[in-house]
């Protein structure tokens, strides 16, 4: 049996291993909530007021609905079809090498790496509320960032005076894709740029002006097979998903002799 954590209803027992296997079942987060002596006791009481409602119901013989079983019944039968499907797709296994690097082959162009910059970036913020006189002094003060910026300073002194996140990471953005989730006028400066180092213009953005360091440039590329082997074999399982459903659904119809007969139409 176990052993027993809880009794209820003059008999009914829950013991410490239904508790655990209730208890897997919940996302980490919750589950952590149950791991102290407090916690545990928690979850068992909530797993018996569960049962105690199944038991009310079943006294009132609400189970014996015709509806409720019809329900019972669906859920049952689509348990058991995803069950059976989940063990013709593990018979079937996993797609060969050979399969794998075909499709990768015939998949090449979806597959390619858009083309990528590496920015760095110089802020000088403005409120929303800022006055005419204020903004004006912002860019101004961005332009001359940008001037030692041409003048070959380094990025990271210069990052420094500005005030967006980047400046502790040395004035560094990462790497870049086109909709990669820069604002457009800046997604569209850093693009401009065509030789590592280039700076970009004083840029207007939303949290004032922004001035643009190309770092490098990464042109479109298909990646090695190697690279995105995870990726294909998670691209092909639909279709092979879709083939075992295929397949067993043809099998069985033929095993069935299925035999669709028209509905005479009422005189």
């Amino acid at each position: 049996m176990g052993t027993v954590v809880g009794r209820f209803a003059g008999g009914e027992v829950l013991t410490a291993e239904e508790v655990s296997r209730e208890a897997a079942k919940l996302p980490p987060a919750l589950r952590e909530q149950f791991e102290t002596p407090a916690g545990r006791r928690e979850f068992a009481r909530s797993i018996i007021d569960k049962r105690l409602l199944v038991l009310e119901a079943r006294r009132r013989k609400l189970t014996e609905d015709p509806e409720l079983r019809r329900q019972v019944r669906e859920l049952e039968e689509r348990l058991a079809v995803q069950a059976l499907l989940a063990q013709e797709e593990a018979a079937a296994g996993s797609p060969s090498e050979q399969e794998l690097r075909a499709w990768f082959n015939a998949h090449r162009e979806e597959l390619t790496r858009p083309e990528q910059v590496r920015v760095g970036r110089v802020l000088v913020s403005v409120g929303s509320k800022a006055s005419e006189a204020e903004r004006s002094r912002a860019r101004k003060k961005a332009e001359a960032l940008a001037a030692r910026l041409k003048r070959g300073e380094a990025l990271a002194q210069v990052a420094r005076e500005g005030d967006g996140a980047e400046r502790m990471q040395g004035g560094e953005l990462g790497l870049v894709a086109r909709g990669g989730g820069l604002e457009p006028a800046l997604e569209q400066a850093a693009f401009a740029l065509e030789r590592p180092g280039a700076v970009s213009p004083v840029v207007a953005v939303r949290e004032g002006f922004a001035v643009l360091q190309l770092l490098e440039r990464k042109p479109p590329r298909v990646p090695a097979f190697e690279e995105v082997r995870a990726e294909v074999e998670g691209r092909m399982a639909p279709a092979r998903k879709r083939q075992v459903f295929d397949a067993i659904l043809a099998r069985l119809r033929q095993e069935a002799a299925v035999e669709l007969v028209e509905a005479r139409k009422a005189p």
